[in-house]
């Protein structure tokens, strides 16, 4: 009798076991997750494969930003070679533009924009009229950096004469906030035209 009611207790525990886990749908320990877990992407952290994947993606895209040394100019070599001709007549009343090729012969490269950035500007001396600008003149940007060998094709604009008469024209590329090219004994380019107003009335 005795070993027949100790079965039968052993019996009835071992249902109860089974009826628990089955109610309760845990899964034991060193168990995967189950498939509804599974297909919502939850990490074990709580983040969502979606999220997840997400900041792996704005990591991943997220641009170099290239890191440019200044350049010692006191130490530097400056040069430059400017092809082109200065027009024989312009205009006082609108913008006039000047093709020329410049080529970068200094030991530097040329920046396009930022820091240290060379421009294309110019120096206009009346020879007929008393009016003349050495500094503040308008200025030309490069089309992109040029590194010591390249060239580019700029058109210069001259824009700041606005009263009659002759002058001469000197083209000269710039270091901004630093110095003309001319100032290192570099030649422009030089020319002589005549300003008169081009618009009908």
């Amino acid at each position: 009798m005795i070993r027949r009611a100790t079965k039968i207790s052993l019996i009835f525990t071992i249902i109860s076991a089974l009826l628990i886990f089955a109610f309760c749908g845990c899964s034991s320990p060193g168990q995967p997750a189950s498939e509804e877990d599974s297909a919502t992407g939850i990490s074990e952290d709580g983040q969502s494969g979606e999220a997840a994947q997400s900041g792996e993606e704005e990591t991943r895209e997220q641009p170099v930003e290239e890191v440019v040394e200044p350049v010692n100019l006191d130490s530097a070599q400056f040069g430059a070679t400017l092809d082109g001709y200065i027009p024989s007549y312009m205009c006082t009343d609108t913008d006039n533009f000047i093709k020329v090729t410049i080529t970068n012969t200094s030991d530097f490269t040329w920046r396009a924009s930022g820091e240290q950035m060379v421009r294309i500007g110019y120096h206009f001396y009346g020879q007929d009229v008393e009016f003349q600008e050495y500094d503040k003149t308008s200025r030309t940007a490069l089309p992109n950096d040029l590194a010591p060998g390249e060239s580019a094709v700029v058109e210069v604009l001259i824009n700041d004469i606005i009263n009659p008469g002759s002058y001469a024209i000197h083209i000269d590329p710039v270091v901004e906030g630093y110095a003309w090219f001319s100032s290192k004994n570099v030649p422009m380019l030089e020319g002589a035209a005549f300003f008169n107003e081009c618009k009908a009335e």
